[in-house]
C-alpha cells in the first residue's frame, strides 16, 4: 500500500462544481445538476465526497442514497465514479486506487451501513480486467443489479480533417451525401427547439415502439452550473427531418438522445446531425464527445452505426457492489426484486 495518509471529507453541494472541474474524468452523471435531480427524482439524497492523499485531493465522489422507508440504510449508488484523472490524464498508482475505494466502502458500508454500488467513469478508460483486481483489493465484487456501460467516444482533439479520415468508409459516404443533400441546421435551447424535438421523438417512440429510463423532458428541466443542453435539429425544405440532444459537463460532451423521421432517413440526417454535434463540441475545444452508450444485443442497428465513427471503444470498468455484514443486504435486493417485477407487470 501507499506510505501517505488517504481521508474523506464531506463537502457543501455548492463547493462540488469547482472540485469536480479540476478532473478529467468528470462526466454529466457526476455533475450537481444532474446529480441532485436524478436523487430527487427517487425520493433520495445526494451527498458529495472529497478524497485526499496527504492533504492534496486526489478523487471525488457525488453519491446518491435511496434509503429503505423507516430505516436510516439503504443503497449508495456512484455512477460513473469516483473521478481520479487529475493533471496530464493521469490517474493514482494502482495502491492509491485501492485506498480511495477503501475509504468510500469504509464510510458508506462500514460507518453508515449501506450497500454501495459503483460504476468507473468510461473516459477515465480503466483496464476492466486490472480494476476487477484493485476492486476486489478494496473489498468489492461485481454486480449486475447496476448498469453496466459501453459505448465510443470521439477525441475531439483531433483535427476535422483527421477526424474525417478516421470515419468508416460507408459511414464517410453516407456523411458525404448527407452534406450534400441540402439540409439546414438550427441549433440552440429555447422552448421551440425543445417542442419541435419532443414532436420527432414521440412520432418515433410510437413508430419503434420503445421508451427510455431517463426521459427527455427531464433533462430538458435540468438547470444549474455545471450540465448543459444543446438541440440540433435538421430541416429539409422547411420541414424537420432530425433532431439529437448533446450535453456538455466538464471537457466532455455526451450524446443523449436522437430522432430521425422517415424522410430523415432518405437524407442521411442522422449522420449529418452526429457530425455537426461533433464538430460543435470540438471548436468549444472539449475533449471527448461520447456517443452515449451502445448495446449490439437490444439495439444491433444504433450500435454499428455509433462503431462507424472508429471512435474510441469505451468499457466503463465495473459495476461493483460491496455490502454491510448481517440480514440487511437480503432484504434490500428481495425488496429491489420485487419492485423490478412489479414494474415489468406495468
Amino acid at each position: 500500500m501507499s506510505n501517505t495518509i488517504i481521508s474523506t471529507h464531506f463537502i457543501l453541494a455548492k463547493e462540488w462544481a469547482e472540485l469536480a472541474g479540476q478532473f478529467g474524468d468528470l462526466s454529466f452523471e457526476q455533475s450537481l445538476t444532474y446529480s441532485a435531480a436524478a436523487a430527487a427524482q427517487i425520493g433520495g439524497q445526494v451527498r458529495f465526497v472529497r478524497i485526499d492523499q496527504s492533504g492534496v485531493p486526489v478523487a471525488a465522489a457525488c453519491i446518491r442514497i435511496k434509503t429503505v422507508p423507516g430505516l436510516r440504510r439503504g443503497i449508495a449508488w456512484i455512477a460513473s465514479g469516483p473521478i481520479m484523472q487529475t493533471a496530464a490524464d493521469a490517474l493514482p498508482d494502482d495502491a492509491t486506487q485501492v485506498e480511495i475505494l477503501e475509504a468510500l466502502r469504509h464510510q458508506f458500508v462500514e460507518k453508515e451501513g449501506h450497500i454501495l454500488r459503483l460504476r468507473l467513469p468510461g473516459l477515465a478508460f480503466h483496464k476492466s480486467e486490472h480494476m476487477n483486481e484493485i476492486a476486489a483489493q478494496a473489498g468489492f465484487q461485481p454486480t449486475s443489479r447496476a448498469p453496466a456501460y459501453r459505448s465510443f467516444a470521439i477525441d475531439l482533439r483531433l483535427d476535422e480533417d483527421t477526424l474525417m479520415k478516421k470515419l468508416n468508409g460507408k459511414w464517410r459516404g453516407h456523411l458525404r451525401y448527407a452534406l450534400k443533400s441540402g439540409i439546414s441546421l438550427e441549433q440552440g435551447r429555447n422552448p421551440d427547439l425543445i417542442a419541435r424535438f419532443m414532436a420527432l421523438f414521440e412520432e418515433i417512440q410510437i413508430a419503434k415502439k420503445f421508451s427510455t429510463g431517463v426521459s427527455p423532458e427531464f433533462h430538458f428541466s435540468l438547470k444549474g452550473p455545471d450540465f448543459s443542453h444543446d438541440i440540433l435539429i435538421a430541416t429539409k425544405d422547411g420541414q424537420d427531418i432530425g433532431g439529437i440532444v448533446i450535453g456538455t459537463c466538464g471537457k466532455t460532451a455526451v450524446y443523449l438522445f436522437g430522432a430521425t423521421s422517415e424522410a430523415g432517413r432518405r437524407f442521411r440526417a442522422g449522420y449529418f446531425l452526429a457530425w455537426k454535434g461533433i464538430n460543435l463540441s470540438r471548436n468549444r475545444e472539449l475533449d471527448w464527445y461520447d456517443l452515449g452508450g451502445v448495446d449490439f444485443e437490444v439495439n444491433p442497428s444504433v450500435a454499428k452505426f455509433k462503431e462507424g465513427t472508429n471512435g474510441e471503444y469505451i468499457e466503463a470498468a465495473g459495476p461493483y457492489e460491496a455490502r454491510p455484514s448481517g440480514m440487511f443486504p437480503a432484504l434490500v435486493t428481495g425488496l429491489e426484486t420485487l419492485r423490478a417485477r412489479l414494474k415489468a407487470r406495468g
